[in-house]
C-alpha cells in the first residue's frame, strides 16, 4: 500500500444503521469504519471516509454483513471509493451525505443520535493500513452510545 495510508491499531469497528435511500426511499444499510487508535492523530477517535483501499480481512468482514458496501465510482468526486449502495436502485449514498452535516448518520450531535447506530468490532491481528480520509469529534460519542453487536 502507499505511504498515504493510515496505520490503525486494533480495535477497529464497523458502525452502521439503516436509512431511506435518497432516490427510491428503500430502507438500506449504511456503514462506516471507526478507529480509536490511528497513528499520528493524538488519540483522536477517527471515523473513516473516502476509503480507497482496505485489507482483505477488513473488507471481507464488512461485505459479509453489508454486501452493498462496494468500491464505487462517484460522479461528484470523480473517483472510486468504498461507498454504500442501495440494494434496490443501485444508487450510491455518498460519504458527504453520510458524514459531513451535523445530524447525518455518521455525524451524530447527541447521545440520542449516536444511540441509533450499531457498533461491531472487526477482528484484526495487529495494525492495519487503510487508504482513507477521516474526521474527528464524533467518534467518542459513537463509541459511548452506539449499540454494541457481536
Amino acid at each position: 500500500m502507499d505511504d498515504d495510508c493510515l496505520t490503525i491499531s486494533p480495535p477497529i469497528y464497523m458502525v452502521g444503521m439503516k436509512i431511506g435511500c435518497w432516490r427510491c426511499g428503500e430502507r438500506m444499510p449504511v456503514v462506516a469504519l471507526l478507529a480509536p487508535t490511528v497513528e499520528g492523530t493524538d488519540d483522536q477517535v477517527c471515523v473513516l471516509l473516502d476509503v480507497v483501499s482496505l485489507p482483505k480481512d477488513v473488507l471481507g468482514y464488512v461485505q459479509k454483513r453489508v454486501p452493498t458496501y462496494q468500491l464505487s465510482y462517484s460522479k461528484t468526486v470523480q473517483s472510486k471509493y468504498y461507498a454504500n449502495v442501495c440494494p434496490k436502485c443501485r444508487i450510491l449514498s455518498g460519504d458527504f451525505f453520510l458524514h459531513s452535516e451535523p445530524g447525518a448518520p455518521f455525524f451524530p450531535t447527541c447521545a440520542e443520535e449516536a444511540g441509533l447506530l450499531y457498533l461491531a468490532e472487526i477482528p484484526v491481528q495487529g495494525p492495519v493500513r487503510i487508504r482513507a480520509g477521516f474526521h474527528v469529534g464524533t467518534g467518542r460519542l459513537i463509541l459511548k452510545y452506539a449499540k454494541r453487536i457481536p
